[in-house]
């Protein structure tokens, strides 16, 4: 086995037991789990270090999901939309949510990174408005999203089907 194969093979087998402990309730341990990646003379990868983040969002840790993508990311590795849309689904759910942390991480996004938000990021705040019967931000969400030249997946249709401002300002925008 190579060097290479085996670094990928340890961030695969790490990434899925981090994955595991955050279903489990476990966060502490899933953040080991990444020490223990180091141990093993592998740096992480954005992939483990986003399972990470979600393990701690998962389990309603936002101070150790900030703490970790803070550590992990700007110098270290390049956070990806996935990256972003764990975050600001964790502070979503937040009741209510915490829509100043989640524009700060758009802005961050954008200047620190150099990154347009993606449809998954887009979806992802969509959720947060449909759950949260925030229609007046939805619709400024699909305005976004419209303006951004991104097209509705199957995805976005399912979470505004419920929410009929959403669902026909879509439609009026897309059809």
């Amino acid at each position: 086995m190579t060097e290479a194969q085996r670094t990928s093979q340890v961030r695969q087998t790490v990434t899925r037991r981090i994955q595991t402990l955050g279903r489990q309730k476990r966060p502490k341990e899933a953040v080991s789990q990444l020490a223990e990646m180091a141990r093993l003379g592998v740096q992480p990868d954005t992939q483990a270090a986003t399972a990470l983040i979600d393990a701690c969002v998962r389990n309603k840790k936002m101070d150790m999901a900030q703490s970790v993508f803070e550590e992990l990311f700007g110098e270290f590795l390049q956070p990806d939309a996935v990256t972003f849309s764990v975050l600001m689904r964790g502070y979503g759910e937040m009741n209510p949510p915490s829509w100043v942390l989640i524009s700060g991480l758009l802005k961050m996004m954008d200047k620190k990174f150099s990154m347009k938000p993606s449809l998954a990021v887009h979806n992802t705040l969509l959720d947060i408005c449909s759950r949260t019967r925030d229609e007046q931000r939805g619709l400024e969400i699909i305005d976004m999203m419209h303006s951004a030249g991104l097209q509705p997946d199957d995805f976005t249709l399912d979470i505004v089907k419920q929410r009929k401002v959403l669902r026909s300002h879509l439609k009026r925008l897309y059809n």
